[in-house]
């Protein structure tokens, strides 16, 4: 289990028991305690969490999907900005973009909404997405997919968002993923988010990977597709060749 992916499981225990022991933790995630206390540093810095004598408590007055979404968009937050500008150098007014549910992206959706386009259209499948356009009172034309709300992964998803994009004309689209393998494959841990990714690599020309550095060699329970498929691969300079090596499409954002 990759420590992203722990620490969200760690929040939704939480988030079940209100409290919860170090000892217990280490037993249920099987990992040291030492990796355990690093986790809960990082969730109490991020103020998801209260430190307790000889365990932790949750902070009642987060939001289930605000604290999810939280604790993965401050991993490795400057990295994912870094690739995030990198990637409006690759969006031109008048296109019609798929923008997935990920924190990168969420991220490269903010980037845009401080730009002003005279028709530029994006499509997405993440809620926090459509929230930000509204906050950021935005000019882009945001389209929401549709769907079942998910509030663990914080997606729409189910048949409707398949059959919407079935229907739609793309021009770019700009994903992430949980992790890349070994085999140089992306993966996540949510079947409804492979369902609609895959949709979006088979359909659109043009497919863009944005990833920070931490991801590859990471691999998620559900493989999705070859990075050989994607138009380019953003990441920070953080990448080591030795885990991908070979990468054509690779763009090294500074």
């Amino acid at each position: 289990m990759i420590p992203e992916e722990r620490r969200q499981k760690l929040i939704k225990k939480l988030q079940t028991n209100g409290i919860c022991t170090i000892n217990s933790l280490v037993d249920d995630f099987e990992v040291s305690r030492v990796t355990i206390q690093r986790d809960i540093n990082l969730l109490k810095k991020q103020g998801l969490v209260f430190k307790i004598h000889g365990g932790v408590k949750i902070k009642k007055d987060e939001k289930d999907i605000e604290t999810i979404f939280t604790v993965r968009l401050n991993e490795n937050y400057e990295k994912k900005l870094i690739i995030a500008r990198k990637g409006q150098e690759y969006v031109s007014d008048g296109e019609t973009l798929f923008l997935d549910s990920s924190t990168s992206v969420f991220i490269f959706a903010q980037q845009l909404f401080k730009r002003r386009f005279s028709n530029l259209n994006i499509i997405t499948n993440s809620p926090a997405i459509i929230d930000e356009a509204i906050k950021s009172n935005t000019n882009i034309n945001v389209m929401a997919t549709g769907g079942q709300l998910d509030t663990e992964f914080q997606i729409f998803k189910g048949s409707w968002v398949i059959e919407f994009l079935e229907q739609i004309n793309i021009d770019k689209a700009f994903i992430s993923s949980g992790g890349i393998s070994a085999e140089q494959r992306i993966t996540t841990t949510s079947r409804d988010l492979a369902n609609t990714l895959n949709l979006i690599i088979g359909k659109v020309n043009e497919v863009n990977l944005l990833v920070d550095s931490s991801k590859f060699s990471k691999t998620a329970m559900i493989n999705i597709s070859d990075i050989g498929d994607f138009k380019r691969i953003i990441t920070d300079d953080g990448f080591d060749e030795k885990t991908c090596p070979n990468l054509t499409n690779l763009i090294i954002a500074e």
